[in-house]
Order: C-alpha cells, then sequence, then structure tokens
C-alpha cells in the first residue's frame, strides 16, 4: 500500500468520525420534562386501558345479569303457566263433578241440593223438653224433674246451606202430685201442686247446615217463639205426714180442708191454715184473673244437631238444645216437596 492511499483512507475514516460526531450532535437529547410527561402519558393511556377493561368487565357482568333475570323470569312464566293450567284442570274437574251432581240431582233421586235453588219440606217433629228440678229451685222449694212430650207440624224452607222452620208445637206439661212452696216461705206453707198444663207453641227455628257428604250435615243455629198457656194448675195445703222432712216437703200429704186434721207438731206451726182456700182440688187462677199462672210462655233457644238426607224426598233430623223451659231433645221427619 503507499502512502499516498494511506493518507487517503486514513482522511476517509477521520471524515466519517466527524460525520458520524456530528450527527450523533445533532439528534435532539431529552430532558426530564420531557421524561415524566412521557412517563405521565404512559400512565394515562394505562388508567384509559384499565378504564375500558372494567368499563368492559361491568358491560359484561350487566349483560350476564340481564340474561339470568331473563331465564329466572322466564322459569317464573313458565311455572305460572303450569300452575294455571293445574288450577284450570282442577276447576274443569270440579265443575265437571258439580255438573254430574246437578244431573243426578235433576233425575229426581239424589238428595243434592243445588246451589241457589230454594227447596221446601213438610213433616212432623217431636220434642222431649226436660225440666229437671234444679231448675224449679230456681223459683221455689221442692218441686221434681219432669219431662213434656211436645209434637206437631212443621214447614220447611232451606236454600244454600240455611233453614228456617216453622212450627206449631203441642206440650204437656204434666207433674204428678208434689210438694212445693216459695223459698222465702216456713215449712207450714208446703202445698201439693199437681200439673195439667198444656202449651202450644208457636215456633221459628234458624238452622245453619256443615255438610259431610250429601246425605249428611251437622246442624246448628236458634230458636223463638211463644207457647199459649192452658189447662189447670191444682193446689193443696199440706201437712207432714209420717217421717216427713219439713225442709225438702218429702212426706207431707193433702189436707183435707183448713184444720183438718188437726195437726200438732213440736215447732206447733198452723198446718192446713185459713190463710187461703187451697183445698178440695182448687185451681190456680191465670195472670189474667188475678192468679199466678200464666197465659204466654215464651220460647227462646239455642240448638244443634245433626241432618240425614237419603232422597230427595226424605229428610231426617235428631236436635238437642236447651230453651226457657229446660232441655229438649228432638226428632223431625219431613218430606221434601
Amino acid at each position: 500500500m503507499s502512502p499516498r492511499f494511506t493518507s487517503v483512507l486514513i482522511s476517509v475514516f477521520a471524515s466519517s468520525a466527524l460525520l458520524l460526531t456530528s450527527a450523533a450532535d445533532a439528534a435532539p437529547k431529552k430532558t426530564k420534562a420531557d421524561a415524566a410527561k412521557e412517563k405521565e402519558a404512559k400512565d394515562k393511556a394505562a388508567e384509559e386501558e384499565a378504564a375500558k377493561q372494567k368499563a368492559a368487565e361491568e358491560e359484561e357482568a350487566a349483560k350476564q345479569k340481564a340474561a339470568e333475570e331473563e331465564a329466572a323470569k322466564q322459569k317464573a312464566d313458565e311455572e305460572a303457566a303450569a300452575k294455571a293450567g293445574a288450577d284450570k284442570e282442577a276447576a274443569d274437574k270440579d265443575k265437571a263433578d258439580k255438573d254430574t251432581l246437578v244431573a243426578d240431582a235433576e233425575a229426581g233421586s239424589s238428595p243434592v241440593e243445588q246451589p241457589g235453588k230454594t227447596y221446601y219440606g213438610v213433616g212432623l217433629r217431636y220434642r222431649a223438653i226436660i225440666v229437671p228440678k234444679f231448675m224449679m229451685n230456681l223459683f221455689g222449694d221442692g218441686g221434681r224433674t219432669i219431662v213434656a212430650n211436645g209434637v206437631g207440624p212443621e214447614f220447611i224452607i232451606r236454600k244454600n246451606g240455611f233453614e228456617y222452620e216453622f212450627s206449631a208445637m203441642y206440650t204437656g206439661y204434666g207433674m204428678d202430685p208434689t210438694a212445693f212452696k216459695a223459698s222465702t216461705d216456713g215449712p207450714d206453707a208446703w202445698e201439693i201442686v199437681e200439673s195439667q198444663l198444656k202449651v202450644l207453641y208457636l215456633t221459628a227455628d234458624f238452622n245453619w247446615s256443615h255438610e259431610v257428604v250429601p246425605q249428611f250435615a251437622i246442624n246448628y243455629g236458634f230458636g223463638a217463639g211463644v207457647g199459649f198457656v192452658f189447662g189447670n194448675l191444682y193446689r193443696t195445703q199440706a201437712y207432714p205426714g209420717m217421717g216427713a222432712d219439713p225442709s225438702t216437703g218429702d212426706g207431707f200429704v193433702k189436707c183435707n180442708a183448713p184444720g183438718n186434721p188437726g195437726v200438732t207438731t213440736s215447732t206447733n206451726l198452723p198446718y192446713c191454715g185459713s190463710d187461703n182456700n187451697h183445698y178440695n182440688g182448687y185451681t190456680e187462677p191465670s195472670w189474667a184473673n188475678g192468679g199466678s199462672k200464666p197465659v204466654i210462655f215464651p220460647w227462646l233457644a239455642l240448638q244443634t244437631g245433626v241432618r240425614y238426607k237419603p232422597h230427595r224426598n226424605f229428610i231426617a233430623r235428631f236436635d238437642v238444645g236447651f230453651a226457657t223451659s229446660g232441655f229438649f231433645l228432638g226428632l223431625g221427619a219431613d218430606y221434601g216437596l
């Protein structure tokens, strides 16, 4: 290599180095402010990216929730539709059953009663009215438990499980000769009382029914009415016989007349006195004539019982209750019109 070529080559290298050095000097240099701005821009871009990602996640969650709600609504609609179908099927079956019962009722022999239709019946009733001694003792001493038998026709109007029962009932309140007196009177006031009283009751009963089966129902309700009293109530003064008990009247017998028989007791009480004329079949007058025998007597009762209707044209009842005159047991038999 010649010295000249070497000089030229060195000059080229030197020029290239100068050129490279000049290019490097010409390139701009970053300052601290620029670095901060660049970092801020990167951070902002990262925040925006995070915000976009969060928004995307929230949107996805909202879509998922909406899808779940839609699925739940669809399931609820399906369940409601299924329930409505089941209810309709049950209602259709119940209606078909009722239609069958109504058809049977219209055939003429079924005991089934159609809603909204009025039924009528006519028949007889019997009631055994028990007047217990303790009820007599509310008004006086002595007495006895008696059973008054009542019988009479009845007419029934019935609709939708409720019925009216109208009745005229003849009842006999017979009582064998029995010692009786007012609670405030002394032992010398005992009398032998005998009753042949009768009462004609005009009553109305109002009964609701709880059906167990079409043929059988439980009744409950009340009754009200008035009784017209007639017949005789006999009173005769009494004196203590052998072994008589002045506190209860047991063993007392009728006097024949004032002072007859003459009775002497340890208390020297004036038995068979002349203070009244209750001798020889004395009959107590009614209220209208100044006596104590009532002219009318109220009937108020609470009652329950059972109703049996095996056929459209036959109805039977068994009644129990408590009325103003005592406890009662009753039977009724009616022909359905």
